[in-house]
């Protein structure tokens, strides 16, 4: 990989074609697969603040300042994390590693910095009916959505707040550890229907309080449920507890005409009809090591919307612009063609992709991202 330099972080983002203006109606069409606009969305939810602090030129303190960067990239929209997975209580029961930057390379970058919350592989803060009555359950009624109050206030009618919350099937095991989740599912089931359900009551008055901002657009329900070869536990299991929560939440949602998206790493072909009966309007974000983006799109097209696959595991990270460029450029000419596509990463642009590469992606989506596909 060619080590980055401080020039990289001087490459300026590609400015907005002049009769390209960001406008949720466009994105919104696009998930609900309403025929072609006139420009593939741009659909990078998982920007990481490093690279939003480049956009904007200084740090973001503000829900202002984010806003003004989803206009510099042209995305119309800002996305706000709110749920259990995000309270203290949660945090506070993971590991929590703090990854300095050790080089100055890094520094320039951003790689490798801050604190990252680890969930526990062997054991966690619920083994037993006991933990779970004394865990420090939060209020969901108490969670602070101030944000949203805010957006309300500040945002363009033509931009929207994506409310990322989904973590039903995660939480689980997050809070008992993966193996001792993977126990208790034959000798403590009464635990596990207890602590789903404790879960899923959380999330649901989430996205109901959530629904009740006129800012917010669409629900981003991000639920890891695969490993590169499939789903992590039984889709038996997922279809007793987990896809039941998110039919009942997406209901509701498009009840109120909010559009949902859900969000899952992996190989999920097995799951994929279960993810459309469950309601949901897009997928994202379709690992290219693990999942075949065309074949996907023949399968479900009119059905579900994609949205992602520039791959993260090379060629985001390790390859050149150069690469970047022809990788979009590829998803624009095989999987755009038709409607019902997003482009965006797959996965996320934590702060260890390099600037340059991001660059690259944005400016690849304004060069052949305008319909009619013509690469």
């Amino acid at each position: 990989m060619t080590q980055p330099t401080q020039i990289d972080q001087d490459i300026p983002l590609s400015p907005l074609p002049a009769d390209y203006r960001p406008d949720w109606s466009r994105e919104r069409s696009v998930i609900l697969r309403q025929g072609m606009p006139d420009r593939v969305p741009f659909m990078e939810v998982g920007l990481d603040i490093t690279h939003k602090t480049r956009v904007l030129g200084r740090p973001l303190t503000s829900l202002a300042d984010e806003l003004e960067v989803a206009k510099r990239i042209g995305q119309p929209f800002v996305v706000v994390s709110l749920g259990l997975h995000n309270t203290h209580a949660v945090l506070s029961a993971m590991d929590t590693t703090d990854v300095p930057a050790t080089t100055e390379d890094e520094k320039v970058r951003g790689w490798a910095h801050g604190t990252r919350h680890w969930a526990h592989g062997t054991v966690g803060a619920i083994r037993n009916e006991a933990e779970f009555e004394s865990f420090a359950w939060p209020d969901p009624d108490k969670l602070d959505m101030s944000v949203l109050d805010e957006a309300d206030r500040l945002l363009p009618a033509h931009f929207k707040v994506i409310v990322a919350v989904g973590k039903v099937f995660n939480l689980a095991w997050w809070l008992m550890g993966f193996d001792m989740y993977s126990y208790a599912l034959v000798d403590q089931p009464a635990l596990i229907e207890r602590l789903y359900a404790r879960i899923a009551d959380f999330q649901s008055r989430v996205v109901e309080r959530a629904l009740e901002h006129k800012s917010v657009g669409l629900i981003w329900h991000a639920d890891d449920m695969a490993y590169k070869t499939g789903p992590m536990v039984s889709p038996a299991l997922l279809r007793k507890y987990i896809f039941p929560v998110y039919t009942r939440l997406n209901r509701e949602c498009h009840q109120r005409g909010i559009p949902c998206v859900f969000h899952s790493d992996g190989q999920v072909d097995l799951l994929i009809e279960d993810i459309i009966s469950a309601g949901f309007d897009a997928f994202n974000p379709i690992e290219p090591l693990a999942m075949d983006i065309v074949a996907l799109k023949q399968r479900v097209a009119g059905r579900l919307t994609l949205i992602g696959n520039v791959d993260l595991a090379y060629t985001l990270t390790r390859g050149t612009p150069a690469e970047v460029d022809a990788e979009v450029r590829d998803l624009m000419r095989t999987v755009a063609p038709g409607g019902g596509y997003a482009l965006a990463s797959a996965n996320s642009v934590p702060e260890y992709v390099p600037w340059r590469n991001f660059v690259a992606m944005h400016a690849a989506w304004l060069k052949y991202g305008k319909y009619p596909i013509s690469v």
